[in-house]
């Protein structure tokens, strides 16, 4: 049934099909209950509780609409409360659970390693783009814990690597979670309700809520 150019159809228990169209509002469905009133078979005609029920259709669709926009409005202006925060972060030095990062002339790779348990001894591994061991920081026994790290000592050339660490008790070795430190240069707004990030030297975007600690 085509009413004031808006397109919908009434199926055979009465209940109306929302097309393509733009939203269908209260005075087009009742001049559609109107005309559905006019057509009907005069020896089966609708009951009245159809009518009403159709029409509790249409108005919960609408109420519905409206909440999903109030909703909308509602992420946007979080949204954008976050991006401001963020601005903040710009020039900080940041850590994140990554393993990869890009070095520049000299300098050096710092971050953390979380240790599940007391371990004897704690390395970290650095390998380089094609996943060779360019070198190895030796922590010494480590407490349970976060235990902080820095390559400066291994002198390593501009270019990609990778982060491990090893976690030592005797012959049983673990590998254990780290994360990388590095400054924050932008923060990036993605739109459409998706998380605030940040752009971080060397590791590039990651969401807000992967921060782990701010500060040196």
């Amino acid at each position: 049934m085509d009413v004031n150019g808006i397109s919908k159809s009434v199926t055979n228990s009465g209940s109306v099909q929302l097309g393509e169209s733009n939203g269908l509002q209260q005075r087009d469905f009742l001049q559609m209950l109107l005309a559905e009133v006019n057509n009907q078979d005069p020896l089966e005609p609708k009951s009245s509780t159809d009518f009403v029920a159709q029409l509790a259709q249409i108005t919960s669709v609408e109420n519905l609409e409206s909440l999903n926009q109030t909703m909308t409005g509602a992420v946007n202006s979080m949204q954008y409360s976050q991006a401001m925060q963020a601005t903040g972060l710009v020039g900080k030095t940041v850590t994140v659970p990554t393993s990869v990062i890009e070095v520049e002339e000299g300098k050096s790779v710092s971050g953390e390693v979380a240790v599940p348990s007391n371990a004897d001894q704690l390395r970290v591994i650095v390998s380089d783009a094609n996943g060779q061991i360019v070198g190895e920081v030796d922590l010494g026994k480590a407490s349970k814990g976060l235990v902080n790290f820095d390559t400066s000592s291994l002198d390593l050339d501009a270019g990609v690597y990778s982060i491990s660490a090893i976690a030592s008790n005797g012959d049983e070795q673990l590998k254990v979670p780290v994360a990388i430190s590095s400054e924050v240069e932008s923060v990036v707004i993605p739109g459409g309700g998706s998380e605030v990030e940040v752009n971080i030297a060397g590791i590039g975007a990651m969401p807000l809520s992967q921060i782990a600690r701010i500060g040196g």
